[in-house]
């Protein structure tokens, strides 16, 4: 055999044991494509923190929880106000999100409730009670009812920093010496100055603190609601009311 002839031989030899030949055969791997895969073997076997523990990845199942809303309470009032009849209490509502406002004869009408709505003036005071207790009034004079002499009062009675008795009544002054005047009385104003009135209160409904404060002074804040108060009184009806009071005088 030639020398050439022997050469051919021995290539075609060493094709035929080759896995891969020619445009077909896979190109060698690099070292660093090694270590690539090297290493994103190892990251799947890490016990690493997943993202969400961590702070980078989304948390299924809701956030965080909604900051719980603050309301500033300077008084206590008991769970159990809840139950209280014919009015029941509790704490609730936005501080400072309500109005001066009453709806007068309110009903659902398809589903909506309407009424007889009113801007209202607005006073707090303070009034000694029996013993080591206090009267914190709130009182709203109704645009609508001013020729009739009529306003609505939220009574709070306070011992040692609890809320032990909530009420609520419409005062008409009935006394035909009393002339009309600027100044917001309420009941209890009226009875130290020997003033005639009537006094009706509902006989269920339910109040909403969002604000409680009995400290006399400027910066004193009384803010809530009064719904479904149901009176006898063809005037009224179910009331509605809201009051946001800043200040608090002491009687």
């Amino acid at each position: 055999m030639s020398i050439v002839a022997l050469a051919v031989y021995l290539a075609a030899s060493a094709a035929a044991q080759s896995p891969m030949y020619g445009a077909n055969a896979a190109p060698e791997a690099s070292t660093a494509d090694a270590a690539a895969s090297t290493a994103a073997v190892a990251a799947s076997t890490s016990t690493a923190p997943p993202d969400d523990s961590t702070g980078r990845g989304f948390k299924v199942g809701g956030g965080e929880p909604k900051p719980k809303l603050s309301r500033p309470m300077h008084a206590v009032i008991h769970k159990d106000a809840v139950d209280w009849e014919p009015l029941s209490l509790r704490v609730g509502g936005v501080p400072g999100s309500a109005d001066n406002a009453v709806a007068l004869k309110v009903v659902k009408v398809k589903g909506r409730l309407k009424g007889e709505h009113s801007g209202a003036r607005s006073a707090a005071r303070l009034h000694k009670g029996p013993k080591n207790s206090t009267w914190l009034v709130i009182s709203l004079y109704p645009k609508s009812l001013e020729a009739k002499r009529t306003h609505f009062e939220l009574r709070f009675r306070l011992v040692e920093g609890f809320v032990e008795e909530a009420a609520a009544a419409a005062v008409k002054v009935t006394d035909r010496r009393r002339q009309k005047s600027d100044r917001l009385l309420d009941s209890f104003d009226l009875r130290a100055r020997a003033i005639e009135y009537e006094s009706e209160q509902p006989g269920s409904g339910q109040i909403t603190v969002a604000e409680l404060d009995p400290r006399p002074g400027s910066s004193a804040r009384n803010s809530g609601r009064l719904e479904k108060a149901e009176f006898a009184h063809t005037d009224f009806g179910f009331v509605n009311l809201s009051w946001s009071v800043r200040g608090l005088a002491s009687r």
